[in-house]
């Protein structure tokens, strides 16, 4: 009789053959398979952007884990599809299935997870197994201490580990803004839940001897308490929490320096507000390694930022030294700039890429803005779109001048590039003033100025102007994501990617020779 297997699938639109970032979920889901003491082998991963799936290794008896965001969730369909034909259990989780887990269970999905997974899945594959699974399964927000490690052994154990650039480690849970554009505070709470050092410790000594010579931090907001941060806020007893949060972090950042076998340069999320806190700052880039960091700008236009409740962001030439502050502490910026906000027009964007190119910011990226499922922006528009419909003098004025084209557009067959109807501009010109932005920014011989003013290695500017070209190909127009290529790549942008991946391995092999040499001294 045939074993059953668990497979674990993120779902992509493009199958690329290697990704810059691991999906987190996939490998701490699979530390949450209880494979061992049920008689399993070890799940089976399948991340869509390295390897399309096959149906045809999975059979009955055997459970299939999906999860979905909102902009994958269309190809995780056709996976959910594909293994309940061939008459395995299909399980939905992630963060569109917990937004709307009524929809996965409409597409044919045996059960869904919401929320954490972490200590759910666990009870659901038992429940599949022994033939009473449930329809839904509720995972709360679990505390740091019970956040699970990744399963990074399968990495080596499933030949994944030159797939990958850089793998994702997680620290704190959590965000305590309530930015409009943001589903993160929403799903994932504004309390914020910090792993233990030994728990992130030990997954980062077990990259490093697998030998990855960078890692990327996945927190959404690494900096979640600066001193700015803690003066800002209104209430006393939030005041109070947040100055404890920074006391932990920061012995946290020592105790890791402390503990691990080597820091690793890493990147990771944060906000503009660190530029702030010098003692933070500088405990982020000397015990973690800190070396790169996505800011999200958002908008050089202060009527943007008040409409997205980001008014402690610096505005204008202010951002821009912010930037600079930022990066003279050896921290290079990605600045995430919002394409398409309500109170944009083709002015404010074009001195938004003026700004961008400008600032010495090494990365940029400029996503169209898109309402996402959870956010108070999609609430309110889901709303006005009720309220324009309702003809009585009683039904309250809309609260955005914008209004959504598409209300449920990831389920659209081809994912629209704008799904919004925008007050100051048609789709084709924001979609034309976006493909300037990114044209302007990953311009060769602006990738060449960057590149040649760095104070680094010939090997890592080599890095870089390959890194740029590849990160430009694979998220123009949308922003990173650990969710697969939007598109399919051509041969340059292919070998771009592959670039970086052995200058990085060349990178790590010089540093093991150089250690190696200095002990045998």
């Amino acid at each position: 009789m045939r074993e059953g297997k668990v497979f674990l699938v993120n779902p992509a639109h493009t199958t690329v053959g290697m990704s810059f970032l691991t999906p987190r979920w996939l490998f701490v889901i699979a530390a949450a398979t209880p494979a061992g003491s049920l008689g399993l082998p070890d799940p089976v991963l399948v991340d869509e952007s390295i390897m399309k799936f096959d149906p045809l290794r999975v059979g009955a008896g055997d459970i299939v884990g999906i999860g979905i965001t909102t902009d994958n969730c269309m190809p995780g369909y056709r996976v959910l599809r594909a293994a309940k034909k061939r008459g395995a259990t299909v399980i939905v989780g992630g963060i569109h299935a917990t937004i709307f887990p009524e929809e996965p269970l409409s597409m044919g999905a045996d059960a869904v997870v919401t929320g954490n997974g972490d200590v759910v899945w666990g009870h659901a594959v038992h429940d599949a197994l022994d033939g009473r699974l449930r329809r839904r399964y509720d995972g709360e927000r679990e505390c740091g201490d019970r956040l699970l490690p990744a399963r990074w052994d399968l990495l080596r154990g499933q030949n994944l580990r030159s797939r990958y650039l850089f793998p994702t480690v997680q620290t704190v849970v959590g965000c305590p803004e309530n930015c409009t554009f943001c589903s993160v505070w929403v799903t994932e709470g504004r309390d914020l839940r910090l792993r233990s050092a030994g728990a992130v410790v030990q997954e980062v000594n077990e990259l490093e001897a697998e030998g990855f010579p960078t890692l990327m931090f996945a927190d959404d907001n690494f900096s979640p308490a600066t001193l700015p941060r803690i003066a800002r806020e209104e209430s006393p007893s939030k005041r109070k929490e947040l100055e404890k949060v920074r006391e932990q972090r920061m012995e946290f950042f020592r105790e890791y320096a402390r503990r691990v076998h080597r820091v690793i340069p890493a990147f990771t999320q944060m906000t503009s507000e660190v530029v702030g806190d010098d003692e933070y700052l500088a405990a982020m880039h000397d015990n973690m390694g800190i070396r790169g960091a996505l800011i999200g700008i958002e908008t050089f236009n202060a009527d943007g930022l008040k409409k997205t409740r980001k008014t402690w962001n610096p505005v204008g030439e202010r951002m821009v030294k912010v930037i600079q502050t930022i990066q003279s502490h050896g921290i290079y910026v990605l600045g995430s700039m919002i394409c398409g906000l309500e109170t944009d027009t083709l002015e404010t964007l074009a001195t938004m890429r003026e700004f961008a190119r400008t600032s010495t910011m090494l990365f940029a990226q400029f996503p169209i803005y898109r309402p996402f499922p959870g956010t108070v922006d999609f609430k309110e528009m889901v709303g006005d779109s009720a309220r324009r419909g309702r003809h009585d003098s009683l039904a309250p004025a809309p609260k955005h001048s914008a209004r959504l084209l598409h209300e449920k557009y990831w389920l659209e067959t081809q994912l629209p590039r704008v799904i919004v109807e925008h007050p100051h501009m048609t789709a084709q010109e924001l979609l034309r003033v976006n493909q300037e932005c990114w044209n302007s920014f990953y311009a060769l011989r602006e990738i060449w100025k960057r590149a040649v003013g760095l104070p680094c290695s010939l090997t890592w500017k080599l890095i870089y102007i390959f890194s740029s070209r590849g990160f430009r190909a694979l998220y123009a127009g949308r922003g990173i994501s650990a969710d697969g290529a939007p598109r399919k790549l051509g041969f340059l942008p292919r070998l771009a990617l592959k670039g970086v991946g052995r200058l990085l391995a060349f990178s790590s092999l010089q540093r093991k020779l150089r250690r190696k040499r200095k002990l045998a001294v």
